[in-house]
């Protein structure tokens, strides 16, 4: 075991320069392309050449300086790097992979992020090349009798079609939406804003093993981290950057799912909304945002869920071109 946690030293001292030492993300990803790169060998860098890679783009101190100072005698027992190598040690004994910017060896799923976006991703499962052909429902944690049963229906009908559904596995639309994948043998990637191994919210954690069978749970946390606004943001934003497109089922003013459309907006994601029974109910809020924004609708009896199938199916085959090329 610590012969191959030896061979993860490249990604423990990654992990700890950026989420402990605070140093620049972009100069970490450039330094540590070489597979070979350990703090060990930062005695034999030149200190006003790793200075400016450290610090690239990041406001100067002289707590960085002096940070970097105490990088060329550096001590592995720092308690921090020490839970830091526990933690690596544990996903290697519990086939959990630590996905970093310079790993060659990505899922195509997250070869559609820039190398920055797809920074420490911790995967407790399988990812497919078949995941490509992805999309996202999302929506309320108190939702609507209807919306759920619309919900599991579109899903299911999806599956059907071979469309990988990602979302929070979040209560409501979102543990909804798995199910009626499920039922249909559909494949399922749920992005935690939590930790893989701290799953919120518990009430979830009974479908833990169902997912992994079938897909995966992915997160951006490390392994126990409890969850926090801005993860749930982060959540939000790799959900609707892995996805063809959002499927928006309900939302109040109150509702998290708001980030989702912005950062599906940004993205250029394409953007569905399913017609809500009543337009002045205060799900139908996030609703509203996206039908203004020229979201897609999905009509309440579903029927024209097939064309909303065509929609996918022709954002995919441009997904798939660049992939042929």
């Amino acid at each position: 075991m610590l012969e191959e946690v030896n061979s993860h030293r490249n990604i423990i001292d990654y992990i700890f320069l950026l989420r402990f030492m605070k140093f620049s993300k972009s100069g970490l990803i450039k330094l540590f392309q070489s597979p070979t790169m350990e703090i060990s060998r930062f005695k034999s860098l030149n200190k006003d050449k790793l200075t400016k890679i450290l610090l690239y783009k990041k406001k100067q101190s002289l707590d960085h300086f002096n940070k970097i100072s105490n990088l060329y005698d550096f001590n592995p027992n720092d308690k921090e790097y020490s839970e830091l190598e526990k933690m690596v040690k544990y996903c290697i004994q519990r086939n959990i992979k630590i996905l970093t910017p310079f790993d060659k060896n990505v899922p195509k799923l997250f070869q559609i992020l820039q190398p920055e976006k797809r920074d420490l991703i911790f995967i407790k499962g399988q990812i497919a090349d078949i995941d490509l052909k992805s999309y996202s429902i999302c929506g309320s944690r108190t939702p609507t009798k209807d919306a759920m049963i619309k919900t599991h229906q579109i899903a299911g009908f999806l599956a059907k079609y071979k469309f990988t559904l990602i979302n929070g596995f979040a209560k409501g639309i979102d543990i909804e939406a798995f199910l009626g994948a499920h039922k249909q043998n559909g494949r399922y990637i749920g992005i935690l804003a939590s930790g893989v191994e701290n799953v919120y919210p518990s009430d979830n954690r009974q479908y833990e093993q169902l997912v992994i069978k079938n897909g995966a749970l992915i997160s951006q946390s490390f392994l126990w981290n409890r969850v926090t606004k801005f993860t749930l943001q982060m959540r939000n934003r790799l959900s609707a950057q892995l996805s063809l497109g959002s499927i928006f089922i309900e939302g109040s003013y109150k509702s998290g799912t708001k980030w989702q459309y912005k950062f599906a907006k940004e993205a250029k994601r394409l953007v569905f909304y399913l017609e809500p029974k009543n337009w002045d109910h205060e799900n139908a809020h996030v609703l509203k945002i996206v039908k203004d924004g020229g979201g897609i609708e999905i009509k309440n009896d579903l029927s024209n869920i097939k064309n909303i199938v065509d929609v996918l199916e022709k954002e995919n085959f441009k997904r798939m071109e660049v992939f042929n090329d």
